[in-house]
């Protein structure tokens, strides 16, 4: 060979020998700027070019390792053709030394896959519209088989808020988030089912009959589910969100006003602390000019948390959750405790983080189980993280959206003596192992392996398990393994009535937890086990209580009833427990009330709160018989009492008519000295003050002329705004033009405070009668044109009444025609004058606080704006003066019209196939029937009005931004 092959070869060396030792100085680098928590330690598992913007990972039983790499992350800001750089990858590990050395290309072509799932030797993949199933049959490390197993997840929204994370459930199904999409889904393998069309929600499919279904969650970029069958998610500013209700229990009783279905479980929004240690935590930190002051913030960008059961820790990291916060660079432990039916969870340590990092490029995604029971994690290792959606458009040319599109890590936290020799030997998952060696493996200490041994016993279904599922499920060391096998068991129809009963007598709630909810089912084959469900009723865990609830609303028998009429007893007064009660008594609502209102040693609270409740359900679906006789129970006794109000008070909303309506001709002089009584509890000093907002809505209930002397003086800023604002709303109720006279009285007006005002505002652009009381107030000048906000503006424009449409045209023209883009343009100018913080918060509360909350304190109808701080102020400026520039879907205002008359707007809180819940500008949540819907539109605006310029002077907006900036948020 000649003398210039030999030089090109030793200069090829050279270069690959120059970026080896470049990489391996980048992963030396990155190690060292970890802090981890105290007796652990962080090993890298594969980094790139092994792997390239990992977002999600799963082992098989062999320990082949599948990747999910979104290399085509972020998607186009504006839409355009989506790019193909999606990938999964399967990495081997040929030493056994624990990092993975071999690459194979197992499926390309993807757009931007998000989730993976080992099942039957292959993969599910997420990557809206569609899941793949993908298999390699011939061993070459590439898969062969790739089929489209269900289609028509929407894909319309960028690619971060996507369905996602298929998760094994105990069930058997495979559950997926709904990335706060919905979508139209059908299974190619079966064209004759019909679509399932459903909005932003979770949903869950069936791995061998591709059945889709909705579920409750409305989960964002995470999904996790203990062994026990407890389902957690996770959105940016919610770290834990438990999905505690399923929406086919609240289907069972339509006339039950009860939609939703997830518990915030964490902290969120402003109480969501994290610890950073590195200096960047968002966009905002890129940009020299624009750099706020580090200090410690809050969750903004939460995803990929996992319930950790693992034994490479330590037994006090059992059952926490850990959250990745990929803008803040840590993942948080949080430690879970039994709050009733839910949980609540607090960060493990103040002040530290499980795992943080200097480095700014430190992405963590995603974490899951793995191998020698460590905590595995997902850093898809970018510059920047966040969506160009999402930032200004006039700021995204000077962000860097694509370095670190060629790294990608997967480390490892374990215990700091952790040594090979340690490894698990219960039982064995690898490929060829037994029947038996399967079944042994459930009771490993190692969640991995638990898992792994559940999924491959679930997919062999071997009859010859069923002995040895029966033993571990009644002899088994940990109750997690106890929980595994009884649901294999029930999934492969192995269950006895001697089994049965043993797993009712579990000395550990969790376990019981799993056979109460199944009890009812199988009651059909089993009815011997019916006596022991209804002592279930009777359980000294507040959760086994109430998913005997559940299972009881199925039981048909009278005994039954009285078990449900216990639990409403005893945990009426929290609202999930009440819900799983009363969605198991629709056809049988007066006989669980004549037996629940028969229980007289009950705490006073649930009492209350279940006596509202039903009262609320016989003015939905009781009979005219029923509902006079509850009614004359009520209003027949001499001393009124808060179970009596309540009671009353939720007839009177179920039914929608006035008091005197509601009676009928009989009883009026008993009516007349129950509404004396009402009116002197809503204005005694002593009255309970959940009792006197009742007595104060039940007033809206009544007529104007009888109850206007006492809503008068009740709407006075000596009382609470909580009670002005319930005067407010049994002012609109009454409906009377009277009512709105008297909210907008000049002197009423300009003593409303900023927590009282929008309530006024959303009764009078609500309430058709309201509404020339409003604007005769607008063009007197008591009220701005800019305090309605601009979906209420344009709803009215667009009247189909022509007398409303224009006036409406005539006083909000000029704003809604406005050129808002040029006011932001003009208005640029403040950014560059000094400006004060400490006055820019009595801006925030005069103009923002009763929506927005910021440091902890304000209201909760918009975003949580503590972590605005990081933000440019040119973005600030622009989303302040242009609310409409951007609105994040979960906030696009909805307007529904009702067939009672009725107009409400906001966003929806929640919703079930029987109603919604919208949360208005006023900061209150109305929920709505589906059958008393006219109709809906989603308008995609946003609450927030337009023309706030018009309300404040330039100095209070620049000091408004400077307050935003560099408020004080201890």
């Amino acid at each position: 060979m000649n003398r210039n092959f030999y030089i090109l070869l030793f200069a090829l060396i050279g270069i690959v020998g120059c970026q080896t030792n470049s990489t391996n100085q980048r992963i030396r680098q990155a190690l060292e700027s970890f802090q981890v928590e105290e007796g652990m330690r962080i090993e890298l598992v594969a980094a790139e070019p092994m792997v390239i913007d990992p977002v999600a990972f799963a082992f098989d039983e062999d320990r082949r390792l599948y990747v999910v790499e979104d290399r085509g992350y972020p998607d186009p800001a504006e839409g355009g053709n989506p790019t193909t750089l999606g990938r999964i990858a399967l990495l081997e590990d040929t030493d056994g030394d624990g990092h993975y050395d071999k690459r194979y290309d197992f499926a390309t072509g993807l757009t931007y896959p998000n989730g993976i799932l080992p099942w039957k030797g292959g993969v599910f993949v997420t990557c809206a519209p569609h899941i793949y199933y993908f298999k390699d049959t011939n061993g070459d490390g590439e898969a062969d088989i790739k089929k489209i197993v269900l289609t028509g997840f929407n894909d319309t929204k960028t690619s971060q808020i996507r369905m996602s994370h298929p998760t094994l459930g105990p069930d058997g199904w495979i559950y997926v988030t709904g990335g706060l999409n919905g979508g139209s889904v059908t299974s190619p393998d079966h064209p004759d089912r019909a679509p399932v069309t459903y909005t932003a929600a979770d949903g869950r499919f069936h791995p061998e009959t591709l059945e889709f279904q909705v579920t409750g969650g409305k989960s964002q970029f995470g999904l996790t589910i203990d062994p026990y069958g407890r389902r957690f998610g996770t959105s940016n500013r919610h770290p834990v969100m438990q999905i505690v209700m399923e929406p086919w229990y609240l289907r069972r009783n339509p006339d039950l006003l009860f939609n939703e279905t997830v518990e915030n479980v964490s902290p969120v929004e402003a109480d969501a602390v994290v610890y950073p240690i590195s200096k960047a935590v968002t966009t905002a930190d890129y940009i020299p000019k624009l750099i706020g002051r580090s200090h410690a913030g809050t969750f903004t960008a939460a995803s990929g948390l996992v319930a950790f059961y693992g034994n490479g820790l330590t037994p006090a990291h059992k059952g926490n959750i850990f959250i990745c916060e990929s803008a803040q660079n840590l993942v948080q432990r949080q430690v879970l405790h039994a709050d009733g039916p839910s949980f609540s969870s607090e960060i493990a340590e103040h002040g530290k983080e499980f795992l943080a990092s200097t480095d700014e490029w430190f992405r963590p995604v995603f974490a899951q189980h793995g191998p020698e029971g460590g905590l595995y994690i997902a850093d898809m290792h970018r510059k920047v993280i966040d969506h160009p959606s999402y930032v200004p458009e006039e700021m995204r040319d000077k962000l860097d959206f694509e370095s670190g599109k060629t790294d990608g890590r997967i480390y490892r936290v374990i215990q700091e003596d952790f040594e090979p020799s340690d490894r698990d030997t219960v039982g064995n998952v690898e490929s060829g192992a037994s029947v038996s060696q399967l079944v042994r493996a459930l009771s490993s200490p190692d969640g991995w392996k638990q898992a792994t041994a559940f999924r491959l016993l679930l997919e062999q279904r071997p009859k010859d398990a069923i002995a040895l599922l029966k033993d571990t499920a009644v002899r088994g060391a940990l109750p997690e393994s106890r929980a595994r096998a009884f649901w294999l068991l029930r999934l492969f129809d192995g269950l006895d009535t001697e089994t049965w009963k043993q797993l009712f007598a579990d000395s550990v709630a969790t376990v019981r937890e799993q056979v109460v909810q199944l009890s009812a089912s199988d009651s059909g084959h089993h009815p011997e086990l019916i006596p022991v469900l209804l002592a279930a009723a009777d359980d000294e865990s507040p959760r086994v209580r109430y998913l005997a609830a559940l299972a009881l609303g199925e039981v048909t028998s009278p005994d039954a009833v009285t078990a449900l009429a216990r639990i409403a007893a005893k945990d009426g007064a929290n609202k999930w427990t009440r819900a799983a009660v009363l969605s198991g008594v629709a056809a049988r609502t007066s006989t669980f009330l004549e037996t629940f209102g028969a229980l007289r040693s009950i705490d006073t609270a649930a009492f209350a709160a279940v006596m509202q409740d039903l009262g609320r359900l016989l003015g939905h679906g009781g009979t005219v018989s029923e509902t006079r006789a509850f009614f004359q129970r009520l209003v027949s006794t001499d001393r009124i009492e808060e179970w009596q109000v309540s009671a009353m008070l939720g007839l009177a909303e179920g039914l929608g008519g006035t008091l005197y309506a509601i009676g009928g001709s009989a009883g009026t002089s008993h009516l007349d000295r129950f509404i004396r009584g009402i009116k002197e509890v809503a204005v005694e000093a002593e009255t309970g003050h959940r009792l006197r907002l009742r007595a104060i809505a039940l007033l809206g209930f009544t007529n104007y002329k009888q109850s206007s002397d006492i809503l008068r003086n009740l709407l006075d800023a000596q009382y609470p705004p909580d009670v002005q604002r319930e005067v407010v709303g049994a002012i609109s109720r009454l409906q009377d033009p009277r009512g709105a006279e008297l909210l907008t009285e000049k002197d009423k007006w300009s003593a409303y405070s900023p927590n009282v005002k929008p309530a006024v505002i959303s009764a009078l652009v609500s309430n058709k009668k309201f509404l020339p009381v409003l604007f005769s107030a607008i063009e007197k000048g008591t009220v701005a044109a800019a305090e309605i906000s601009s979906v209420d503006r344009v709803r009215l424009m667009k009247s189909e009444d022509s007398v409303i449409r224009e006036q409406a045209e005539k006083l909000f023209g000029e704003l809604e025609g406005g050129d808002r883009m040029a006011v932001y343009q003009e208005y640029r100018s403040i950014l560059e004058q000094k400006a004060d913080a400490k006055a820019g918060a009595a801006v925030f509360q005069t103009h923002c606080g009763v929506c927005h909350s910021y440091a902890g304190k304000g209201g909760q109808v918009g975003p949580d704006l503590t972590g605005v701080k990081n933000q440019p102020p040119d973005a600030l400026l622009l989303h302040i003066l242009v609310p409409n520039y951007e609105v994040y879907p979960t906030y696009q205002s909805v307007v529904v019209r009702t067939k009672d008359g009725g107009a409400f707007s906001g966003w929806v809180v929640s919703e079930t196939e029987n109603s919604l819940t919208l949360r208005t500008a006023a900061g209150t949540d109305e929920a709505i029937l589906r059958s008393n819907i006219e109709s809906l539109v989603n308008s995609g605006l946003s609450l927030m009005p337009d023309g706030l310029e018009q309300t404040m002077t330039k100095e209070e907006l620049a000091n408004l931004i400077a307050y935003l900036k560099e408020g004080n948020t201890k």
